[in-house]
């Protein structure tokens, strides 16, 4: 098994205690919108019953909200599941066009999970590096392309510096790349961006693509597992053969109408992200760090400095995540949080 060590986060250090704060894995500050917390609450002396087979009925509701047919959804448990399902499906693809060393390609640093997911299904991970301010660099992606490539993903905006790539360059970089290569857009931070590529445009620029999307980051579900992904019917009809029977749980499903229909709550808490995000940034900055611009819940502190930075954070009990060499992502707690790091880097500031 080969391990990618130059494109996902480090490891988590073992410490004699557990960390304090913990703002290493973008998980959402507030916990579930007040509507699930009730209704799932209500919902557990039926856990003794199965979910459905397949999670046709959130298929439904998740096509019905994104107003695309229900063959174009698949669901799975997290984005991570979607995921894996897809890149089972490109694998299985690149098999019949006989390559002998599949690949997938991506903007290194990246999202954990795509190391992980090469290494399970025996796919090569050849990283392309980010562009300016974090950015995935999508001509340079494009030039990396092989006839070996049977995957792409790029995240928007991108984990871990939060970069969004802009909508007209990633439908040409859809025009232009072959029609045998998956591309997976991974929008698990959607909500937190400004902007953000039209969903009709962007699934028919390519005939294999998919938009990635969870219930994890901004409607705080990360413990449920929900995820979906949306595609043009042939290529989501190929993934949906690899999705595992009872994989999304009753909670699960009875949390995504409900998450979908809670438009008023979820934005308020993407405004409370935000100003907390802008109170970190501003903070850092008076500290002497450069963070990078951030579309999500978290940010990037770039090289060295944001390595060096980690360190001290961690020994103070703040879990983070370092990348080396690349540097630091932080999530976006609640004010507690944001201050105790603020706190911290005066005390080290005080003390040098």
């Amino acid at each position: 098994m080969t391990r990618h060590l130059h494109s996902a986060p480090d490891s988590p250090q073992k410490s004699a205690a557990p960390p304090r704060v913990r703002l290493d894995l973008n998980e959402s500050a507030y916990g579930p919108l007040p509507t699930l917390a009730r209704a799932l609450t209500d919902a557990v002396p039926s856990l003794n019953r199965y979910p459905e087979f397949l999670p046709d009925r959130t298929r439904h509701a998740i096509a019905g909200h994104l107003g695309v047919d229900d063959d174009a959804v698949t669901v799975g448990p997290g984005a991570t599941g979607v995921l894996a399902a897809a890149l089972r499906s490109a694998l299985q693809y690149g098999a019949r066009r006989g390559l002998s060393n599949p690949e997938l390609l991506t903007p290194i640093p990246t999202f954990g999970g795509y190391p992980i997911l090469a290494d399970s299904l025996g796919l090569r991970l050849r990283g392309v590096p980010l562009g300016v301010s974090g950015r995935p660099d999508l001509p340079t992606l494009y030039e990396q392309v092989g006839p070996e490539t049977v995957a792409v993903a790029v995240c928007s905006p991108h984990n871990p510096t939060g970069a969004v790539v802009d909508p007209r360059e990633l439908f040409g970089f859809c025009a232009a790349l072959s029609d045998d290569v998956t591309l997976i857009i991974d929008q698990a931070y959607l909500e937190f961006a400004d902007t953000a590529p039209d969903l009709r445009t962007l699934l028919q620029a390519h005939p294999r693509v998919i938009a990635v999307r969870t219930f994890s980051k901004a409607h705080g579900l990360a413990g449920l597992r929900i995820g979906y992904g949306v595609g043009q019917t042939r290529l989501i009809d190929e993934i949906r053969c690899h999705e595992v029977p009872f994989a999304v749980g009753s909670l699960a499903e009875l949390a995504v109408p409900l998450a979908l229909d809670s438009y008023d709550e979820l934005a308020e808490r993407v405004r409370q992200m935000r100003i907390e995000r802008t109170y970190l940034v501003e903070s850092l900055h008076d500290a002497g760090a450069k963070p990078l611009p951030s579309h999500a819940n978290f940010v990037f502190l770039p090289g060295v400095e944001g390595i060096a930075l980690g360190e001290v954070l961690t020994a103070c009990g703040i879990a983070v995540t370092p990348y080396r060499p690349y540097g630091l992502r932080i999530t976006i707690g609640d004010r507690c949080d944001t201050d105790r790091v603020i706190r911290t880097l005066q005390a080290v500031a005080a003390s040098a």
